[in-house]
């Protein structure tokens, strides 16, 4: 008499196969949404900064003269061509932006932090090789949907005109 089915053996055999084929399945599912994850984290990050860089070049573009910082600071303070003041600081984790007396505006969204922020104003030497100028950097920074943290430095330089 034959006995159709599986022995005790081979039924052990499949499950410790099929626990096996499943671990890397979830692995790989772990691992693609952990990359997606990162890669919307380093998109966010990358246009926050070349959004950042962006109004500082527009603030400095207007720029007639430089009123702060004298050298080195984390507050700029300018005054454009128009006669119109502008300011740009970090207060905490924000950059902020105030025009004339009005109330100070949050540049960056609240899904990332700016931090670092660094104006170097650079005077001309007067010999016309090297123009007034003002360097700009600051770095920002977020963290994943796993909570892993990621952040980037953005710099721009800008020559001023008189």
């Amino acid at each position: 008499m034959k006995k159709n089915g599986f022995t005790l053996i081979e039924t052990l055999i499949y499950l410790a196969l099929f626990a096996i084929i499943m671990t890397g399945v979830l692995t790989s599912v772990y691992s693609v949404s952990e990359t997606s994850s990162r890669n919307q984290a380093q998109a966010m990050v990358l246009e926050e900064g070349t959004f950042l860089v962006g109004k500082i070049d527009w603030a400095l573009s207007g720029a007639r003269e430089i009123d702060q910082p004298a050298s080195v600071g984390n507050t700029l303070l300018l005054t454009r061509f128009d006669g119109s003041t502008v300011t740009i600081e970090a207060t905490g984790t924000d950059m902020l932006l105030t025009r004339d007396s009005g109330s100070p505006q949050v540049l960056n969204n609240t899904n990332v932090s700016v931090e670092n922020l660094t104006f170097t104003h650079i005077e001309a030497t007067g010999d016309g090789i090297n123009p007034e100028s003002l360097e700009a950097s600051f770095t920002v920074s977020t963290r994943t949907q796993g909570g892993l943290p990621l952040s980037q430095n953005f710099s721009t330089i800008k020559y001023l005109r008189k």
